[in-house]
Parts: C-alpha cells; structure tokens; sequence
C-alpha cells in the first residue's frame, strides 16, 4: 500500500543520507547533472484576494492599501526583466477579489475590466506581443475558458495544492476564511489544465499541517494526482516559513533532516519526467539541499523581491553556481515550461514560436 510505504521512508528508520542518495540518482539518471532555475520578475497583479489564509503576508485589504497595479507599471516590471536577461514574468495575485471587495470592482471598471481574469489576460497579452519574457501566471482557480485565454498567451501556469487536509478549513487552522482552499476545487484546476494540455506547477506547502498523518496523506495524494495528471510539470516542496503579523507567526517551521526525507520520498515516488523543485531562498542552508533529490531552484530575481516571501532575499547567483558546481553539478537557466513540454500540443502556436527562438535542441535557453 503506498501510504505505508510512504510513512516507512518518512518516519522510519531508514538513515536519511540512504534515503537523499537514492533520491539524487534518480535525478541523476532523469535529468543529468544540471540543476535549473528560472530568472523571473515578479510582477504582484494586485495584493488584493477573496481569502485571508493564516500565513499570507502577500494579501491586503483595501483599507491596508490593498491594489491592483495598471498596465504602465506592469510594462515597467516586464521591461526591466527583458533587459535584465529574465525570461519568466510571474504574475501573483488574489484568486478574484472582486467577489468579495466593491473596491477590486470599482477599480477594474476604471481600467475598463470586469473582471480580474479579463485584466490579467489582457497583461499577458500585452507581455506576449511586446517582449521576449514568458508570462507564468498564478490566479489561483481556473476554469477550462480561463485556462484556454491564458495558453494563448503564455507556455505555462501555476496553482499551488498546499494540502489536501480538510481540517485546515476549520477555524483557528492555516485555511479558515480561505474560500478557494477547498482541495476538491484545486484538483479540478488541474483536470482543467490537462484538458486544454496547459502545463501546470502545482505542490505543496510543508509544515501547515499539524499531524504526521495529515503530512503523509498530502504526500500520498500528491503522488497519486502526479500519476494522474499529465499535466504536471512541476512539484514544488515549499517549508512553511513563520511571518511576524500573521496568525501563524508562532508555528514550528519544519526542521532539515525531516525536510529532506520528504523531499527524497517524493522524488522516489514521483513520475520520472516531472520536475522537484525547492525554493533556495527559504532554506537555512541550500548546500545541503543540492543533493536531496531535487533538479530545479525555482525562480529567482535579480530585479524584484519574493512578494510572497518579503523577508528572505533571493540567494546571489554566483555564490549558487560554485555550490552547485561543488555538489558536481551545473547551475542552469530555464524557461517557466520545461524542455519536455515544448512542443505544439502543449503550447500555442504564437508562444511556440517565441519558446523555439530563444531555445537550443535540449530545450533550455540558448547561451
């Protein structure tokens, strides 16, 4: 039964170096030595959202200056990426804020939009025609016709499942007012996604739950929504990192040694062709993370902070590249949808063509 094996690896008495070592081959022998990562901005849609979720510094309500940005700063963001050598455009922002706030409405209308969704496309769009950086949006839910209008535009999107706990819904738990966090209504993001074939990132926030059965159920079906899904092309294992001025600034963060044997489990686990990423900026120490399983560091900026992460500073590159050339590995760039995705079933003709540009034939970005 894969929960008990799971729990085995997780919780058993298995050394961890055993376990980081069975994972790292096998990221050897599916994706080599490289280990990739994704120069981006981030470019903050608006800090507004329907959800007050216990960890989120992220968003605002309009009395806390809660915003959407307009079409100039967001042109501002996208150019200063394009020169700065970054190839993804990260749009974050609340999941449709304007069906709990007057205001997000007031202010779309103003732009001339009805809706967040319509705004957001439309900022795609505008980056698709105008620079060579990849819209990578995270608009939280998405339908089949949301899904369709953003894949004109960009060759990937995201939606973080973060777990799969109903008790995270009940109050005084991480997703209490959270309307979107229901795990049925993001799983069905994901069904959406591989209906119109749009490559999705999903994974899951680590350390929000507060039982060893809650972490190895999110495993589990994590795992079983990976082998379902064809269109996941990417898991990220995020650490829940404790912020001041949230309900949950008082949380236990998860410690190393149990981090790296979900990380390992996971990489065990997983369907071979999907990517694990962590985010090197909310680990205590990225050295020692290098060879835990893992073949890609997520996007980092040179421009623009985590606006999900305010407090941790993105690592220096050059300081990352020696660490991973240390660890016997190469330090790369890579478009926000990866090599094995490249191609005209999962991307659309007009992005396609951008991707095929600026790539080589392994399908990372040309040096």
């Amino acid at each position: 039964m894969l929960k008990d094996k799971i729990e085995k690896l997780v919780f058993g008495d298995r050394p961890t170096i055993d376990l980081s070592s069975e994972a790292f081959s096998i990221k050897i022998d599916n994706f080599g030595k490289n280990i990739s990562y994704s120069p981006k901005v981030f470019i903050p849609l608006t800090t507004l959202c329907q959800d007050a979720c216990a960890y989120c510094t992220f968003v605002k309500t309009p009395k806390d200056g809660g915003t959407y940005l307009n079409q100039e700063e967001v042109n501002a963001i996208a150019s200063v990426g394009e020169s700065s050598g970054c190839y993804e455009a990260l749009f974050t922002l609340g999941d449709k804020p304007e069906l709990k706030w007057d205001f997000a409405m007031e202010q779309l209308n103003q732009f001339g939009f009805s809706s967040t969704h319509e705004y957001l496309t439309e900022n795609m769009k505008q980056i698709h025609d105008s620079y060579m950086i990849f819209p990578h949006a995270n608009p939280g839910l998405m339908t089949v016709d949301e899904i369709q209008e953003y894949k004109k535009y960009s060759p990937s999107g995201g939606l973080m499942l973060e777990s799969f706990s109903p008790q995270l819904l009940e109050k005084g738990r991480a997703h209490y007012g959270a309307k979107t966090k229901k795990i049925n209504d993001r799983v069905d993001t994901l069904i959406a996604a591989e209906k119109i074939k749009y490559p999705m990132t999903t994974g899951l926030l680590i350390g929000i739950t507060e039982t060893k059965d809650e972490l190895i159920n999110d495993i589990v079906e994590l795992i079983q929504v990976c082998q379902k899904n064809s269109a996941v092309q990417e898991i990220i294992l995020q650490n829940f990192r404790a912020k001041k001025n949230t309900l949950m600034r008082n949380n236990s963060e998860i410690i190393n040694d149990l981090f790296l044997r979900i990380i390992a489990t996971v990489r065990i686990f997983l369907p071979t062709h999907i990517s694990l990423q962590v985010p090197p900026n909310l680990l205590p120490d990225v050295n020692i993370y290098l060879k835990s399983g893992i073949n890609d560091l997520g996007g980092i900026s040179p421009k623009t902070i985590d606006w999900v992460n305010p407090d941790h500073l993105w690592p220096d590159i050059n300081n990352l590249k020696k660490l991973t050339s240390a660890s016997g590995q190469v330090l790369i760039k890579r478009l926000p949808v990866y090599p094995n995705f490249i191609n005209n079933e999962w991307i659309s003709p007009a992005v396609l063509e951008k991707v095929i540009k600026i790539t080589d034939s392994n399908g990372y970005p040309k040096q």
